[in-house]
């Protein structure tokens, strides 16, 4: 059998995005003139080039499924922090390399194998290849079958990796920087599914419960709540079993942060006194600000169940759901109470469709589930995927004694069955709920800080145009976007309007407007989108029919993430100021408090402090400190309001100085560790890399 080379194309890297960014490293060709002919030698070793420049300049996360990269985080091959998903392959390699012998029980060296051999076998299918590092290689860095020593043509490219430094053997120190915790102010926006029942001729009466947890140290600073009902009925709102307000229609609250706390807070809405049907309409909302040092956050995927209580007739409990991320499984359980039947439909656009019903018990307890077989099978039938429901918000409609036909919702012990007065009961979560399992879209760590972008009623940055909305928002650079939640005041009316959302001037989504529309939500989809840094525009535009957002009705939040978290830069002469006489800095900076700069002092790493300003720093990479360094890059992560000079840390004035102040409030009992790396010898000797490439006829 004749084995020759080929002409390397970019058929083998169609599942790469190649993003040539010289972050650092060396590629060199090694010229083996002697062995190949030309013609195929020289297109041989560009392929090979492309092939080591894209492992090392792509981050990990670009070329890894998100699923693969969170299954390697879970099991340590990620081992965080000491290397992240935002670094390439081969910088990751390069750290197991210069420090498994520091740490030998991590099994850094198989932890590199499985990486770079998943990686080789996805970018180089159809081909043999061998993959040496400093002339180490295993059955993991080679394609099963394959003889190198055998083949008539092989194309080789090394690639020499001098630590961190592109080009530049390393010289002296590195350091990252993490926050031990920190104070920040956060924003909340809670909104009501709509949940309704029969008005029984005004003699029902109808209790929506539900819980909504603060972290145990939140301080609540401001909250409002608007509270509608569905046919002007009577509405009454108890917070943590207080009564605060009774009205018809709506009801709408201020200054509602003294009557919440931390932890679990206990809000009701009691609906009587109706004519038609009762319960909690679109727009019904509540917005909390508090500061908190949790960086928690709730899952999107996790849809608590409220406790609803009806005294004499059937429920509808409407479902409008959405998750961050691509769905792979959907599971529902309901515990009931004197409920006789249980119907899941699917809304889309105007009308729905009954999935299953299953039966209750009319004289006690029950328990309901839809289980995720059950679900996908059936939306299956009616030609619906989760992939087309990991777009935008989606909904199912549970009926609990009440059916749905031809527009109208009918309650048992009101439209049907009269006499069938009793009281029905869906226990709240834990009992029940909606459980969403999904790949999300971001990887977020434990320093991960969560904010957002809060949009009240009358914000001049949210217009409307007549039958949509225009909304125009601002991310910190260096943010993470997470996804964006609008509470919309819709105005139903027929079934022809189609509802077409934007994002900078391009469409993502399109779809018939739901009956039952309350909420518009939705992440970054693509790369266009959220977009950090700059002016983003979000719009909501109507074609077709009459239906539209009624003006002045929506408020929304667009939630994101910043890193407490700098990772290893450059290298640096000096670790810090004052070392070995000194472990640490008693640092000086400046907060942005809520009404004035409040000069503030930090403890950076281990005693015996030396005490020093924020503008004393020196991060020169030419004379300057490494810890200097990472304390002015976190910083400049935690400056994401009003940064007079965002990304570019090394210039003046610093981040956290008087003049240009941080926005994370860093408590007292707060420290900034960090981890320097000037004393692991094995990193400041290159690593060399080689790729043998070859294919057989």
């Amino acid at each position: 059998m004749r084995r020759r080379g080929f002409v390397f194309t970019l058929d083998a890297l169609l599942s790469l995005i190649l993003v040539v960014v010289f972050v650092s490293g060396m590629v060199a060709i090694i010229d083996n003139t002697n062995v190949y002919t030309t013609s195929l030698r020289e297109g041989s070793k560009y392929k090979a080039e492309d092939v080591l420049t894209t492992l090392r300049n792509v981050p990990l996360k670009e070329l890894v499924p998100p699923e693969i990269l969170e299954n390697w985080s879970n099991s340590g091959v990620l081992d965080e922090p000491l290397v992240t998903p935002d670094m390439s392959p081969l910088d990751i390699i390069a750290t197991y390399w210069a420090t498994r012998d520091l740490f030998p029980e991590k099994n850094l060296t198989h932890k590199a194998e499985l990486i770079l051999g998943y990686l080789l076998n996805k970018t180089l299918e159809g081909y043999y290849y061998e993959l040496l590092i400093n002339n180490y290689t295993s059955s993991y860095l080679r394609k099963v079958g394959g003889d190198y020593s055998k083949a008539f043509e092989v194309s080789p490219a090394t690639l020499t990796l001098s630590g961190y430094k592109y080009n530049q053997t390393p010289r002296g120190y590195m350091a990252r920087a993490y926050l031990t915790r920190a104070t920040v102010e956060r924003e909340e926006l809670y909104g009501w599914f709509r949940v309704l029942a029969g008005a029984d001729d005004g003699y029902n009466v109808l209790n929506i419960t539900r819980v909504i947890s603060l972290p145990m140290d939140a301080t609540p600073i401001s909250a409002d709540g608007k509270f509608v009902s569905r046919r002007e009925e009577r509405i009454d709102v108890y917070i943590n079993n207080s009564w605060i307000s009774r009205s018809y229609g709506q009801v709408n609250l201020n200054n509602l942060e003294d009557y919440l706390g931390k932890g679990d807070n206990i809000i009701s809405l009691v609906f009587s006194r109706g004519s038609d049907e009762i319960g909690s309409a679109s727009g019904t909302t509540l917005y909390i600000k508090y500061n908190s040092s949790s960086f928690s956050v709730e899952d999107p995927g996790m849809v608590k169940v409220y406790d609803v209580t009806s005294d004499r007739t059937g429920i509808m409990y409407l479902f409008e759901t959405f998750v961050p991320g691509n769905i792979t499984s959907i599971n529902m359980k309901f515990e009931i109470y004197n409920i006789g039947k249980v119907r899941l439909y699917y809304g889309f656009g105007g009308d729905l469709t009954l999935l299953y019903e299953k039966d209750g018990n009319t004289n006690g307890n029950a328990t309901i589930e839809f289980t995720d077989s059950e679900i996908k099978s059936a939306l299956s039938n009616i030609g619906v995927t989760y992939e087309n429901l990991s777009k935008m918000v989606f909904d199912f409609v549970v009926g609990f004694d009440a059916y749905y036909d031809d527009g109208n919702w009918y309650y048992e012990g009101d439209d049907y069955n009269d006499g069938a007065n009793r009281e029905r009961r869906i226990y709240g979560y834990p009992d029940s709920y909606v459980k969403i399992d999904y790949i999300p879209k971001i990887l977020t760590t434990q320093y991960s800080i969560p904010l957002s972008v809060y949009f009240p009623y009358g914000d001049p940055r949210v217009t409307y145009d007549g039958s949509g909305l225009q909304v125009r928002y601002s991310l910190p650079e260096n943010t993470t976007a997470w996804y964006a939640d609008f509470w919309v005041g819709y105005r139903f009316v027929g079934y022809s309007t189609y509802q077409e959302l934007w994002e900078n001037d391009q469409m993502f989504y399109r779809g018939p407007l739901g009956r039952y529309a309350i909420r518009v939500a939705y992440t970054r989809l693509y790369d266009w989108m959220m977009v950090p840094g700059q002016e983003n525009t979000f719009e909501i535009r109507m074609t077709g029919g009459s239906s539209y957002v009624r003006d002045g009705e929506t408020r929304g939040i667009i939630k994101y993430f910043i890193q407490g978290y700098a990772g290893y830069g450059d290298v640096f002469p000096y670790l810090l100021q004052g070392y070995s006489t000194y472990r640490g800095y008693n640092l000086t900076y400046y907060y942005n408090g809520s009404s004035r700069i409040v000069e503030k002092n930090i403890l950076v790493g281990d005693p015996p402090y030396r005490s020093i300003s924020i503008d004393d720093l020196n991060p020169d990479t030419e004379r300057g400190y490494a810890v200097d360094d990472a304390i002015l890059r976190l910083f400049d992560k935690l400056n994401y309001r009003e940064d007079s000079n965002p990304g570019e840390w090394r210039e003046t004035p610093f981040d956290g100085s008087q003049s240009n102040p941080i926005d994370v409030d860093l408590s007292e009992e707060v420290k900034i560790s960090f981890v320097d790396m000037g004393e692991i010898p094995g990193l400041f000797e290159p690593v060399q890399i080689t790729l043998r490439v070859w294919r057989e006829d």
